[in-house]
Order: structure tokens, then C-alpha cells, then sequence
């Protein structure tokens, strides 16, 4: 057990034998999905393990890939000692999306499409206030979070084709459409930071109690986040609703009796 975890838990907790316990690296995570037509809040560690998603309707469960909540508001019997908070949005993955995809699949941005899918996914980036707090008292509030905190992870893209060079015979809708007739590098692409430097750090550490209630949301006081109902364009479906994934994850280390 590191110094400053000791130092942590003797304060809040006198001079027990800590070295009786043991530390393990761990990270405390939940994914929700964002309601497509828009909302002012969505909320983390609310839904354990087997609980409805709210924003992906009744029939999608979640799992150990979605949250390792496995109690409602609450990280069970053990300490947690908070070190870093990271945050996620992004598009669900493609196989996952709900519907079947033809060809050319594409997330537009600042295109001849109005509102497109990249453009909304950066106004969510970009907004929004994370509060976190424990025992109903708030510890943390954090703007624009997704930029703040970054989840400090993922693909490096090093560039983007352009999905069309122009109209062509074929092209749903048909090529008169005049958001289909596209230029090279018109369709671009946003995501949070991927840097590891980036990552939100608490300094000092916060040590989370055992059964203590946790609540956690990024809400948007400023409104709705944007519609992204038939956002992403299809050649042989036409419009779809993507899916979006936010997401909340506490890094830091798990402290438990040793075994």
C-alpha cells in the first residue's frame, strides 16, 4: 500500500493496522447510452449489472462490457481510492448499431448535410457539467467534461478519406440531392482526447467508503442535447438514428482485506 493511501485512510480512519489490506489497480466504469432525440441529463452508477439501459429502451440489458456495477448507486463492501475521473462519448460500434448497413456507411460532419452526426457528436463534446457527489453532498463539479476529462484512450487516426468524390448514378438519395454531391475532405472527425497526459488526476486522492451512495451526471443546463434522429446517411437505407454511447470511469485502486 503506497504512502499517500495509508496517510489517506489513517486520517479518515485513525491508526488501524492497514497494512492488513491490499491494493489493487481498478477502475469503477459505467456506459449509458444517450437518448437520440435529445436530453438535459444522464446519469452514472445509477444501473448495476442486468438493469434496463433508459436511454436504449427496455429490451437492452446491460453488461459487464457496458458497467461492473454490481449495486445500484453504491461500489459494494469495499474502499475505493479515487485517482483519476475520465469520460467517453462516442458512436456505438457499427455491428452494434441496431440496424443493418449497406455500403458507404458514413458519420457526416460539416458537410452539405445539415445537423450531420459528427457535427451534433462535437456539440456533445463540447458541453455539458459533470457532478459527482457522495452521501448527497457534492464533491465535484466539472464543465465541459468531455474536454476536461478526457478518457485518455483509443485509436490513433492518422487521416479520413472522403466517403464520395461526388454525385454519382447509384447514390441514395438520387444524385440531384444536393447534400450527396460531396468534395474530398469535407467529412472529418471528432472524438475525445486519447492522450494518457490529458486524464483528469485528483490531487489529493479521494477515498470512497464502502456502501456509501454514489450519484453521478453529466447534465446540460443549457438545453437538450442535439437530435441525432437520422444523422448518419446510408447509400442503401437513406437516413439513420445512430447510437451513442457517454460514459463515466473513476480510475484508481481498490483497497479489501488480503485474502
Amino acid at each position: 500500500m503506497t504512502p499517500e493511501i495509508i496517510d489517506s485512510l489513517q486520517k479518515r480512519f485513525g491508526s488501524a493496522d492497514f497494512s492488513r489490506y491490499q491494493v489493487v489497480r481498478g477502475q469503477k466504469y459505467d456506459f449509458c447510452r444517450l437518448l437520440a432525440a435529445g436530453t438535459n441529463s444522464v446519469s452514472f452508477f445509477s444501473n448495476p449489472i442486468g438493469a434496463t439501459d433508459p436511454g436504449a429502451g427496455a429490451t437492452l440489458f446491460k453488461t459487464l462490457e457496458q458497467t461492473n456495477l454490481v449495486k445500484n448507486a453504491s461500489f459494494g463492501q469495499e474502499y475505493f481510492a479515487l485517482t483519476q475521473i475520465r469520460t467517453y462519448a462516442n458512436f456505438v460500434c457499427q455491428a452494434r448499431q441496431g440496424f443493418t448497413t449497406g455500403t458507404n456507411f458514413t458519420y457526416r460532419g460539416y458537410t452539405a448535410l445539415l445537423n450531420g452526426a459528427m457535427e451534433q457528436l462535437q456539440t456533445v463534446l463540447n458541453t455539458g457539467v459533470l457532478e459527482i457527489s457522495f452521501a448527497q453532498k457534492l464533491y465535484y463539479q466539472i464543465a465541459r467534461p468531455f474536454v476536461q476529462c478526457p478518457p485518455g484512450f483509443g485509436i490513433d487516426v492518422q487521416s479520413l478519406a472522403s466517403s464520395r468524390t461526388g454525385a454519382a448514378s447509384g447514390v441514395f438519395p438520387a444524385p440531384s440531392v444536393a447534400f450527396e454531391t460531396q468534395v474530398p475532405g469535407t467529412n472529418w472527425l471528432v472524438r475525445p482526447d486519447n492522450r494518457a497526459t490529458s486524464v483528469y488526476n485528483i490531487d489529493p486522492i479521494q477515498i470512497i467508503e464502502p456502501e456509501i451512495q454514489i450519484q453521478a451526471a453529466i447534465k446540460f443546463p443549457n438545453g437538450n442535447t442535439p437530435n441525432f434522429t437520422n444523422t448518419a446517411l446510408d447509400t442503401a437505407n437513406g437516413g439513420q438514428t445512430p447510437a451513442v454511447e457517454l460514459g463515466l470511469i473513476f480510475d484508481g485502486y481498490v483497497i479489501r482485506p488480503s485474502q
